[in-house]
């Protein structure tokens, strides 16, 4: 008895004291793309390691050593970070407040509205999912197999995802973090809703792009999950950055 109430006083004066400390997720992924040649141009295969931190209503995606991608919930925006030129370019998920961005504060919302509806028209993407009730094993994980259909006025992209439930993250927070470099666009939130279709989270993603005449085929493959804390600062810009507007206008 005695002991029990130590232990739980212990527990007691460490949440008072703010020292209990949340793991966060650590997800590591190997991306992959396969050569190709567009306008006979050939293009050399690549691999890179992408690391993605989730933490509460935050993320972080970083896709190599020069580029990161930041996402706050709270404030539903995309902060671009080039480590290189030591800039960072805010993406908000509305297009209208995005086109708000590019023209400036003279360029007024009635302005920024218009512009949202003809680069919506450009920059139009409808999704669907399909579950196809195929189940697979992809490294240790059961997984579920789903056919994702993207088309835009570039090409249409046709990917295969074994997603599994085994893995406890916030699934919402990986989708908007891994599909970033579309954030901004017409359709990205219907992209958003579509993959809430696929039930845990995407461990082994084929996709099949036609841009142009050529077939573009990547490989994403999650190589590892833990939960652990996040470096300090991984969720803040860092000092020193330099703000851009979004697409450098």
């Amino acid at each position: 008895m005695k002991r029990t109430t130590i232990c739980l006083t212990t527990i007691l004066v460490v949440l008072l004291q703010g020292g209990w400390v949340w793991a966060e997720d650590y997800l590591k992924i190997l991306h992959v793309s396969e050569p190709y040649e567009i306008m006979g141009q050939k293009q050399a295969g690549s691999e890179e390691i992408v690391e993605t931190w989730l933490s509460g209503n935050k993320a972080r995606m970083n896709s190599s050593d020069k580029t990161s991608v930041i996402f706050d919930g709270d404030k539903q925006t995309m902060y671009m970070l080039d480590h290189g030129e030591r800039t960072y370019t805010e993406v908000p998920l509305n297009l209208s407040e995005a086109m708000a961005g590019m023209l400036g504060e003279e360029g007024g919302h009635e302005k920024a509205q218009m512009m949202a509806q003809m680069m919506g028209g450009m920059m139009q993407m409808q999704a669907s999912v399909v579950e196809t009730g195929t189940v697979k094993n992809v490294n240790d994980w059961t997984c579920r197999v789903y056919e994702l259909t993207l088309n835009m006025p570039m090409g249409q992209t046709a990917a295969e995802i074994c997603a599994t439930d085994q893995i406890d993250v916030n699934v919402s927070m990986y989708n908007k973090i891994g599909h970033a470099m579309m954030a901004g666009q017409h359709g990205f939130e219907e992209l958003l809703r579509e993959m809430e279709k696929i039930r845990g989270v995407a461990v082994l993603t084929v996709s099949r792009a036609n841009v142009m005449g050529a077939t573009v085929v990547t490989r994403e493959e999650l190589l590892e999950h833990k939960k652990m804390a996040a470096p300090s600062g991984s969720f803040d810009i860092p000092e020193g950055y330099t703000r851009q507007r979004f697409m450098g206008m």
